[in-house]
């Protein structure tokens, strides 16, 4: 893929001398490499303390011409550095994940078509949910529980120029996923849309709609969403809400309603040092009681690239992604 990017960037004319900005990765002519690290240290209830490489992502994209303009992403995730009670480098189990892999066509300066593995348009945490992007350590079950993270297939993309118009991405994937990753469930026949209004230079309403089947269960399921972030002042507030109708035929499920809801608060005490709170509840198809965490953290972004952040997460209910406990996280966008 890397090489097919430099040969067709290269048939295109001579190639400017590259050059590399921290956050921006390194760029020659058309082409841009770049990535980001998320390193994790975690001590949470029932588990062992442990330092681990979450993830480090490497992009990979270039701007060619009307019709090819090709993205990738590859993931290395999962390896522990150190584990309590274990030994150093001693207890790894690293993977390997394709995250995207498309090329965009644009069909009018407003309208785009899209082809291949892309992140699904469910909100806004799915689409920006490199670490360095995000607010907090862990992330919230609502943003992916329920839902295909990916979409392998088609969307048509538009993004109006006038700012009274929504954007609107309308996705479809026919059968199974592009080289999933391990999961609790594995989506085929994908098919949704989601509008997002800007409301302010970072505010924005989105709206989402998707229908897609459970491979190897009866499940087959509409998801309805809303996303929301709104800034007052030093005060950012930020929420998402899902809820998903459940049909079909599948012994293991014990409601036919997934739902869940979170709300984030991010107050800014200077440029670089911000404080956060977090609630979310979450009911999931497969358990009868719901899950509830409450969230309080600290950031500080040494630059706009580089962020350290520290929380502290209180669970209760029922016991699904997140565990009570402290993490902290050193995220770089290289």
């Amino acid at each position: 893929m890397a090489a097919g990017i430099w040969l067709a960037a290269s048939a295109g004319g001579a190639a400017r001398a590259g050059n590399y900005n921290i956050g921006e990765g390194y760029t020659a002519g058309p082409v841009n490499i770049a990535g980001y690290l998320n390193l994790v240290g975690e001590n949470v209830r029932g588990g062992e303390r442990q330092l681990v490489v979450d993830d480090i992502s490497l992009f990979m994209g270039a701007r060619l011409n009307r019709y090819l303009n090709p993205f990738f992403e590859a993931e290395f995730s999962g390896a522990t550095l150190w584990k309590e009670h274990g030994h150093l480098l001693g207890d790894n189990h690293p993977r390997f994940v394709l995250e995207r892999l498309y090329n965009d066509i644009h069909l009018t300066p407003e309208l785009t078509l899209r082809a291949g593995k892309m992140l699904s348009p469910v909100g806004e945490w799915n689409s920006i949910h490199a670490a360095p992007l995000v607010p907090t350590v862990t992330r919230p079950l609502t943003t992916r529980r329920g839902f295909p993270e990916y979409t392998s297939g088609a969307a048509l993309q538009y993004a109006p120029n006038d700012e009274n118009k929504p954007e609107v991405n309308l996705y479809w994937q026919p059968g199974g996923e592009l080289r999933p990753r391990p999961s609790e469930r594995e989506y085929q026949d994908v098919a949704g849309v989601h509008l997002n209004w800007a409301t302010g230079l970072t505010d924005k309403i989105g709206l989402s709609v998707q229908h897609a089947r459970v491979r190897n269960t009866g499940d087959a399921q509409w998801l309805a969403g809303v996303n929301a972030r709104q800034t007052l002042g030093r005060l950012q507030l930020e929420t998402e809400a899902t809820h998903i109708r459940i049909s079909g035929v599948n012994p293991a499920r014990v409601r036919d309603r997934e739902w869940g809801a979170y709300l984030l608060g991010s107050y800014a005490l200077d440029e670089r040092w911000s404080v956060l709170a977090r609630y979310e509840h979450f009911a999931d198809r497969g358990v009868r009681s719901g899950s509830r965490n409450a969230l309080a953290g600290i950031s500080f972004r040494q630059q706009p690239s580089v962020v350290w952040k520290l929380e502290y997460v209180k669970q209760s209910g029922a016991v699904l992604d997140l565990r009570t406990g402290v993490q902290a996280s050193l995220a770089v966008l290289f």
